[in-house]
């Protein structure tokens, strides 16, 4: 099985878990199918989605008070594969942009 993390990280690479004290929310979906929504961990600003099918999905970073309030990108999970998907949260435009995937096999 495989991993996503969904990552809030601002202009400079630090975890933005929250803005104006309300914490962000990841989010997945699967053919436009809600699979599971989590606010993301205090300290690092992720939050895992553990043991998927290989396939495609949609990870979403959500918050209500930023432009937009969701991003969103589509990605690919192949089997025995952790896969990062990077928002990067401009602080100064309070601004929300999908981006940067990052992967790492997991040995079986």
């Amino acid at each position: 099985m495989s991993d996503i993390f969904i990552t809030i990280r601002n202009q400079d690479g630090y975890a933005m878990p929250s803005n104006q004290g309300t914490i962000f929310v990841a989010i997945l979906e699967q053919d436009g199918t809600l699979l599971s929504q989590k606010a993301v961990n205090q300290r690092w600003a992720d939050a895992q989605f553990a043991d998927l099918p290989p396939g495609n999905y949609t990870a979403i970073a959500f918050h209500e008070s930023v432009n937009p309030p969701g991003a969103s990108q589509d990605v690919t999970l192949a089997i025995n594969e952790l896969l990062e998907v990077r928002f990067i949260y401009l602080e100064p435009e309070q601004q929300l942009l999908p981006i940067r995937i990052n992967t790492l096999p997991i040995e079986p």
